[in-house]
């Protein structure tokens, strides 16, 4: 080049301002917040890339339970060894606010202690775009999203935010990842989701507080606090002498699914073989614009006498005349609020059952605390102490984030292995068909394929909640060694009634069997069983839960 020559000049005078551009405009790119950026980030390095077929984990909203759950998960890759360590992947954070802050990902970082963190900015704005990792501006994304063994999360503590992500995921039949979807209060997208074949898991705290009961609480569970009728050597006759009284304070989604709760694990058997007495009281200033859709939902529980509805206010004088008066009561669960409220009450109805002379060591006060804080602890260990026996905790918190809120309960994967083990008992003893195959039969395309898949949903609801239900059932049955023909005709009907609560809390009624509308012919009293089929269906679970004791 000759720099005597003008337009040489004048070339070499452009090509650095190019480069110079070139240059401001890499840094820009790699500095200014962009989703170009982002999908450059997730498509080109190495290490990014070397990971897209392994176990990532995708959180679309940064909030208290992405956070919380992405720190268990790290500490469960921290746990395994040899070849579970080669499947594990990344965590990345989707950012989906308008405002991306540079510091948020080393601020996560710090949080969750990891190199295996990222944060990605995107920005929810397309809904006519064939594909999720389009919608949020991510191309980069798309592989990872096609991975069958990554998980999604939508977790953005903006609700309607999760509504719209969990309507393009299901639009995006690219999509092969696991999708969890968080919402707060039950919103039945998830039945209407079903049909579409993306595996959907709602996740809803009201409801996975409860399984947390369920699976891990076997000392809190109501057959704990039921007069059991005895032989003389102190053995299980196999029914209740008198039924479960309880007490449920506040109707919302947590006191709704308490009601379930009681309903399902709460009912038993007397010796006429047909459910003993048993009374549920359910206060709520509330009560009537909610329990329109509550009945609805599961409308057998119409006009069932166990129930006394209550739209007086927790601490008014007719329900402390009504706690007094029925002396009975002692299973209660207190949903008013998050926490506070809920400590309180739970301390003024211990302190009048202790007041009152009541046996407390025969009572649980189960209160519904979210936050689970060290104070809220030491209070309710304070009280304890002062008003119950050595080594008795009628105060008890539950449903706490910090309980809830882990892989285990999330991913389903234990109480998917529960049921599934239960299920392999039955076919060694008789079942033909094995769970996974009769999942594909039941999920096929084509004519019938909503009646079938309703019905999939039923019997993969019985076999998990059959599985749940074997230590209740077992409390009744003799520690080892066969049942008697009396106990077994016992155990039979405790079966029974516990199958026909199950499906009645999940809409069925009593009729010819009608999948779409949700009616069977089996939901009757124990005697009244006429079918041979629905009698050796039960015998054939009873004799599982009993091979389950050495399990």
């Amino acid at each position: 080049m000759d720099p005597t020559n003008p337009l040489h000049l004048i070339l070499a005078i452009i090509a650095a301002l190019a480069l110079l551009a070139l240059i401001i405009g890499i840094i820009v790119f790699l500095v200014k917040p962009s989703s170009r950026r982002d999908s450059f980030r997730l498509a080109v390095p190495l290490h990014l890339v070397s990971r897209k077929n392994k176990k990532n984990h995708i959180f679309l909203g940064i909030s208290e339970y992405s956070r919380l759950l992405a720190a268990q998960i790290l500490q469960e890759w921290k746990l395994e060894k040899g070849k579970k360590r080669k499947d594990q992947g990344h965590i990345l954070f989707i950012d989906l606010a308008d405002t991306f802050s540079p510091t948020a990902e080393q601020l996560l970082k710090e949080q969750l202690g990891s190199r295996r963190v990222k944060v990605i900015n995107g920005s929810l704005r397309a809904l006519d775009v064939p594909s999720l990792a389009q919608s949020i501006g991510l191309e980069g994304l798309q592989p990872w999203l096609e991975n069958a063994r990554t998980s999604l999360y939508l977790f953005s503590d903006k609700l309607p935010e999760n509504a719209r992500l969990l309507s393009l995921a299901t639009d995006d039949s690219s999509i092969r990842a696991k999708v969890f979807y968080y919402a707060s209060v039950p919103d039945g997208y998830d039945s209407l989701v079903a049909s579409t074949g993306i595996r959907v898991r709602m996740l809803n705290p009201h409801q996975m507080s409860f399984m947390h009961l369920k699976l891990d609480c076997p000392d809190q569970m109501p057959h704990n606090f039921v007069r059991k009728a005895l032989d003389k050597e102190g053995n299980p006759l196999g029914y209740v002498e008198d039924g479960l009284h309880a007490l449920v304070v506040g109707f919302g989604h947590t006191g709704q699914e308490a009601v379930r709760f009681l309903v399902e694990y709460g009912s038993f058997v007397g010796k006429d073989y047909l459910r003993a007495p048993m009374s549920i009281r359910v206060y709520d200033p509330q009560l009537q614009r909610k329990l329109g859709s509550f009945l609805q939902s599961a409308p057998a529980l119409k006009g069932d006498p166990a129930f006394q509805w209550n739209a007086d206010c927790a601490g008014s004088a007719g329900f402390w005349e009504a706690f007094e008066r029925d002396a009975d009561t002692n299973y209660i669960v207190i949903a008013i609020d998050d926490g506070s409220k809920n400590l309180q009450l739970g301390v003024s109805l211990l302190q009048a059952a202790a007041r009152a002379g009541r046996d407390v060591s025969k009572m649980l006060i189960l209160i519904r605390d979210w936050k689970d804080t060290r104070k809220s602890r030491e209070i309710m260990a304070y009280y304890n102490a002062a008003y119950c026996p050595e080594g008795v905790q009628v105060l008890r918190s539950f449903g706490s984030t910090r309980e809830i809120w882990t892989p285990d309960v999330i991913s389903g994967r234990r109480l998917k292995d529960t049921a599934k083990l239960f299920y392999e008992n039955q076919k060694t003893m008789g079942v033909s068909e094995d769970w996974d195959a009769r999942r594909e039969r039941l999920s096929k395309p084509g004519a019938g394929q909503l009646q079938n898949q309703q019905e999939l949903r039923r019997r993969q609801a019985v076999d998990i909640s059959r599985a749940l239900y074997a230590p209740t059932l077992l409390s009744f049955a003799p520690a080892a060694g066969e049942p008697d023909a009396a106990r077994m005709e016992y155990l039979l009907a405790q079966e029974h009634l516990h199958w026909k609560n199950a499906l009645e809390l999940i809409g069925y009624t009593d009729g010819p069997l009608d999948e779409l509308n949700k009616k069977h012919p089996g939901l009757v009293p124990y005697p009244d069983i006429t079918d041979e089929r629905n009698r050796s269906m039960g015998e054939l679970a009873v004799k599982s839960m009993l091979a389950l004791r050495e399990k």
